[in-house]
């Protein structure tokens, strides 16, 4: 019977949501950097304290019992509780402390109106003691680590609102349409709509869905989550593709790839900072997030 929570049961407690988190006691090895044996020995000793069991596992797989699943709820409620009371704390202090997770899309660092580089480098000049995490992924993916949580902000263009977060647009991105110089449009001086809606094409996944495209694509083999992905279809030479004009400037040096029509085949994305409604934003988060609007005068 637990009658008081001690250092040690909030450990056994993290162990026990990283588990849940990853699935599993096999997939959390890694993440938690025990053995197998060693994790299950830790969740023994949390059942024992509790008095009850949170979870099946064996051949049967892993599932949580009614009341694994209770507890995993009142965990995040008391993990929350406590990072709020670190925050506070630290604010106190007058000092940034603590670490900040910062969700980007995928190449954006030769993109000119996007200082990011510059927002952190004003964000150091700070006195902090802070430690940044930096991740990088899909819009879909950067909206779902917010809202669990996983990150304080991130920074993408997003398919569209939703209800639990707030979007603060931070700059522009234009996006064209390229061939590589394998592919047969590319010895084509201006090769017609009929033409270009007739190519194989590489298509986003993460486009929102009423992007409205200078080319709507006709046919379609391939679909890519990022925007490397599509490069790769590109410079194959099977696929037409929208790409960032800043993130294709190498490959049109070097003549591996070739705009086709850019002065009237494009298009705009506005790329916004997410941050969830209602999570407490710590002192390190909210000047973050100044820096950032300062760089981008908005």
């Amino acid at each position: 019977m637990l009658r008081n929570v001690t250092d040690m049961d909030l450990r056994l407690l993290r162990i026990f949501s990283t588990v849940v988190k990853c699935g599993g006691f096999t997939a959390a090895q890694a993440e938690l950097n025990m053995s197998q044996s060693n994790i299950s020995t830790h969740i023994s000793g949390l059942e024992k304290r509790l008095g009850y069991r949170l979870c099946e596992r064996g051949k049967g797989g892993f599932r949580l019992t009614e009341k694994g699943q209770r507890i995993l709820q009142a965990s995040s409620v008391l993990f929350g509780a406590v990072d709020a009371f670190r925050d506070e704390a630290q604010d106190l202090s007058g000092r940034l402390v603590g670490d900040l997770y910062l969700g980007l899309a995928d190449n954006i660092a030769t993109l000119p109106t996007a200082r990011i580089d510059a927002a952190i480098a004003r964000f150091y000049q700070r006195a902090h003691d802070m430690h940044l995490h930096i991740f990088v992924n899909s819009p879909t993916e950067l909206e779902l680590a917010v809202i669990d949580g996983q990150l304080d902000m991130a920074i993408s263009y997003f398919s569209r609102p939703l209800p639990t977060l707030a979007y603060q647009p931070l700059y522009t991105e234009a996006i064209g349409i390229f061939c590589g110089d394998q592919h047969p449009l590319f010895e084509v001086d201006s090769p017609s709509l009929e033409q270009l809606q007739a190519s194989d094409w590489i298509t986003h996944g993460f486009l929102p869905a009423n992007q409205v495209l200078p080319v709507t694509p006709q046919r379609a083999s391939a679909t890519a989550h990022h925007m490397e992905a599509v490069a790769h279809g590109v410079l194959a030479g099977t696929h037409l593709g929208y790409l960032p004009g800043h993130y294709a400037r190498p490959w049109l040096e070097s003549g591996k790839m070739r705009a086709l029509h850019p002065e009237t085949l494009h298009y705009a994305v506005q790329h916004s900072l997410i941050t969830h409604i209602g999570h407490p934003q710590s002192e390190a988060v909210r000047a973050f997030i100044d820096d950032l609007r300062a760089e981008h005068h908005v």
